[in-house]
Parts: structure tokens; C-alpha cells; sequence
């Protein structure tokens, strides 16, 4: 399958609205179908109103809510590069609109079994992504909550132990350790480009009687950087855990690696993707269990995270029922091995028309995602070349951490918070909008040898998330533009 670049720009409504009038239409083709189904459910009842009235209050409210947008942070342009917010399709829209409109509930196949489908399918194509010949998963409502389900299955199923996770791994797992009652985890060291340091991680393992979890980032979120899986696979041999892959972030990008058929593609040199990147999504398939979010790098609007397993017994441990609500015993009813109750059938929608229409592998969304990976690269090379700037570290992905040159670490953090100030949601009138990246004393050691830092503080670098594909068109214009204004900000 071979998809023209033009073709996939076209399935967004674009940064400057440019498709607006096809989604236009397609927005009414879904309304419309969805009138037509509700004249001709039971076509034997009358209609129980004749006269629909013209409500003003609701047209005066919705005119002052959609006023509202207005003061909304414009998350669909490359201009904005603080956040992970991606912009979501075209597809994915049409697809939740046309079943939230009948609401239906994938906690039980009787809420929804034209959505459970659409999701058991869904997942059929992650584990396909993920190279997992066989297993089970489901959406969830976020990565968070995805993690925690991981982390309680694998306990219940392996019983307890300790979770290792490193230093920059996200908030979350210290919050899911505490909700789980897990008192044994630890947070391993990383080396200077935020990775986990493997040496650091056996000497926990050693220390361990019981070792439970070894938690890799594919993506962590403060620098998008991606863990040594070889390396952890080496130590699973002698400790015998259970390896989770967060690739909340991340995980998507294993579309770039896979043809048509969801083989892996060699690696190429000459492109977009790092070789330490590659040979980390070529080890997916060697894991127990993932966290991986359409909402992140999946081209879906929040709400879509999701969780899977290579071993379908791992949610044995989850399974509970209700009387009221398994009825169909014979179909399958998701939420008997899930944390969530109700979850909307509408987001298993959204994904399925998405992956439908731009599957995740290389000539599909790998495609898009790679126009981010080189957004990041060519922001890389120009910092590398700035008088003013310095790199934190190379992007694993599509996240680029740097700061302001200085002779200290309380210059540097000075002189970058100067720039945050102007050219960050604290100032209305910024030209780009980039966020901060704020690390230890002693991670920042480790990245910067060398750093002088007397007073031992936290060190603010500066971070911009490129995961808008806009960002590389016309000769990556707006990486340019962001790279003449960060440089014009820290001259004056």
C-alpha cells in the first residue's frame, strides 16, 4: 500500500483550517446517518413530539461557550510545541461522533457489541504493531491507568515483589505502587541521555529478594528517550521478572519499522530513525506486557490509552463479574479483566475507522510519525549550531530538551527561564510556545560532565515536543522560524 503524502495531510482539518469544508461534510454525512437510523428503528412506533421548537437559550449558550475557544492555547499548530497534544485526524473525529451519539458502554458486549468488535480489533492491530504473536488488552482512559492494570496483574499473577522503574520514568508509577500497597520499589539511576543505567538496575536486582517488575521506557515524557531493552532482556535471563515496556509515548513509532504485513523493515542509515531507537522497538516482541496510547503518537484525541499482554492468562487475576451486566456469557465482555468499569464504546470507534483508513505501519502513520522524528533531528542540528543554545541530549524520538549557554548552573537556569518566560504559556503573546525540562543536580551531572553547580541546584532546561508533523513541511519552516526567535530571545 502505497499512500501519497498529500493524501494523509488531507485527513486532518490542518493548522490554518485548510480542509475545513470536506470534514464539513463528512461531519454532516455522520449526523445525517445517524437521523436516518433513528427514523427507522421501529418503524411501527409514532413519534412522540411533532413540533420541534427553536431553543434560544441553547443557541445564546453555545454561542458564548464556542466563544470559549477562543481562550483555548492553540494546540493545533506547530507553533505550539510545550505539550504532548497531537492533532487529532479527521477519522478519529468522525469515528467517535458517530457512535457517542448512541452512547455505547464496552464495559459489557450487551452495551456494545457493534464497539467491542471495533475494539477487539483495535487491539488485534497492537499486538500485530507490537510484535506479539498472540495475547489480549484492551483500550483504557489513559496511560496511567493502563500502567496500573499492568503492575496488578503481573503481582496477582507472579505475587508480590519489587518494581523497578527509573529516576525519569513517569509520575505515575509512584502513585501506582502507593494505590497497590506496593512498599518495595525502587527508582533506578539513568545515565547522560536520561536511559536507565542497566549497572544501576542489576545492583537493585541483586539486592532484591523478590524481584516483580522491571518497568523500560520507550519515551519518557520529560526527553522522549528510550531504554536499553537489550541490556534489561540480558538481566531478565538471571532475575527471572516481568518486563512492562511504558511506551505510552512512544509506542507508535513502531509503525515507522513495519511494512505492510507488519514485518520489520531493516534499518535504514539515511533515515529519520535512530539506530539505538530501532533496536529497541526491533525487542518489543520480547516483553510481557505494554503501555501504548493512540492518544499520544496514535493520532488520537485524549482518552484512548491502552494496555496489552503477551500472556492472556495475566488477566485471570483481574477477572470479576456482575449479575446485572454479563448476560452474553458467550460473547466477550472486556471489562470482566479490566480496572474500568464504563468506558466508551465511542473511542474504540474513533481507532478503528483511524486504523482503517492509515494503518500503523510504515506507509501509513509511520510516514507522518517520521516527518516528527526529523522535525526533532533538524532542531538538533540548528541548536548544535547556535552561539546561544545547547543541546541537553540527542533525540531518542521527537522531544528536544536544551538550554542557554552559561558559565554555571545558576546562570544557565537564569538566562533559560528568561526564555520559558517569553516564549511560554506565561506570556499571551508569545510567537512559539515551548515548555521546560527541570532535572537533579545529579542527573544533570551526568548529562553535562563537567557542570559546575556550587549550590547544588535543580537544573531548568528549556523543551519543545515536536509531534506535530506540520513541523517538517516546506523545509521544516516552523522549526526554523521557532530556532530565529529562541536565538533573537536570548540576544536581547
Amino acid at each position: 500500500m502505497q499512500v501519497g503524502l498529500d493524501e494523509l495531510l488531507a485527513l486532518f482539518q490542518g493548522p490554518k483550517g485548510e480542509n475545513t469544508e470536506l470534514f464539513k461534510q463528512l461531519l454532516l454525512k455522520v449526523v445525517d446517518r445517524h437521523g436516518n437510523l433513528r427514523a427507522d428503528s421501529f418503524c411501527q412506533d409514532d413519534t412522540l413530539f411533532f413540533n420541534p421548537v427553536k431553543n434560544e437559550k441553547l443557541e445564546k449558550e453555545l454561542d458564548g461557550f464556542l466563544d470559549l475557544m477562543g481562550e483555548n492555547l492553540p494546540y493545533f499548530h506547530p507553533r505550539y510545541s510545550a505539550q504532548m497534544l497531537k492533532d487529532p485526524t479527521i477519522p478519529s473525529i468522525l469515528g467517535y461522533l458517530a457512535f457517542i451519539m448512541s452512547n455505547p458502554n464496552n464495559h459489557a458486549w450487551e452495551g456494545g457489541p457493534v464497539t467491542t468488535k471495533m475494539e477487539l480489533d483495535v487491539i488485534d492491530i497492537l499486538l500485530k504493531m507490537c510484535g506479539f504473536p498472540t495475547g489480549w488488552g484492551h483500550l483504557a482512559s489513559g496511560g496511567s491507568l493502563a500502567n496500573m492494570e499492568a503492575l496488578w496483574a503481573a503481582r496477582d499473577y507472579y505475587g508480590n515483589g519489587t518494581v523497578f522503574f527509573s529516576e525519569v520514568s513517569h509520575y505515575s508509577w509512584k502513585r501506582i505502587c502507593k494505590i497497590l500497597a506496593i512498599d518495595s520499589y525502587e527508582e533506578i539511576a539513568v545515565d547522560g541521555n536520561f536511559r536507565m543505567d542497566p549497572n544501576a538496575l542489576e545492583d537493585a536486582l541483586q539486592r532484591s529478594a523478590k524481584p516483580l517488575m522491571v518497568v523500560a521506557n520507550f519515551g519518557s515524557t520529560g526527553a522522549g528517550t528510550a531504554d536499553d531493552l537489550a541490556a534489561i532482556l540480558e538481566l531478565k535471563k538471571k532475575y527471572n521478572f516481568h518486563l512492562h515496556i511504558d511506551a505510552a509515548y512512544g509506542g507508535f513509532f513502531r509503525a515507522c519499522v513495519l511494512d505492510d504485513e507488519y514485518n520489520l523493515i531493516p534499518f535504514d542509515p539515511a533515515g529519520n530513525i535512530s539506530l539505538h531507537s530501532w533496536n529497541q522497538l526491533k525487542l518489543f516482541s520480547e516483553a510481557d506486557s505494554i503501555t501504548i496510547d493512540p492518544h499520544k503518537q496514535g493520532f488520537m484525541q485524549y482518552g484512548a490509552g491502552a494496555v496489552i499482554y503477551k500472556n492472556e492468562a495475566l488477566r485471570e487475576p483481574l477477572s470479576n463479574t456482575a449479575p446485572y451486566t454479563y448476560h452474553k456469557t458467550d460473547k466477550p465482555n472486556i471489562g470482566m479483566f479490566s480496572l474500568e468499569g464504563s468506558r466508551p464504546g465511542a473511542m474504540a470507534a474513533a481507532c478503528y475507522l483511524t486504523y482503517k483508513v492509515i494503518p500503523p505501519v510504515a506507509s501509513g502513520l509511520g510516514k507522518l510519525l517520521d516527518l516528527s522524528l526529523a522535525s526533532a533531528n533538524k532542531f538538533w542540528e540548528l541548536i548544535e549550531n547556535s552561539d546561544h543554545y545547547r543541546n541537553f541530549n540527542k533525540p531518542d524520538l521527537d522531544i528536544a530538551t536544551f538550554f542557554v549557554k552559561g558559565k554555571d548552573a545558576e546562570e544557565i537556569n537564569r538566562r533559560s527561564l528568561s526564555v520559558y518566560q517569553k516564549l511560554s504559556v506565561e506570556n499571551p503573546d508569545a510567537e512559539f510556545i515551548i515548555s521546560k525540562f527541570v532535572t537533579s543536580p545529579e542527573i544533570a551531572a551526568r548529562a553535562i560532565p563537567g557542570l559546575s553547580n556550587p549550590d547544588n541546584e535543580n537544573f531548568s532546561a528549556l523543551r519543545s515536543v515536536f509531534m506535530k508533523h506540520w513541523n517538517a513541511l516546506d523545509d521544516f519552516r516552523y522549526v526554523r522560524l521557532l530556532v530565529g526567535e529562541l536565538e533573537k530571545t536570548a540576544e536581547g
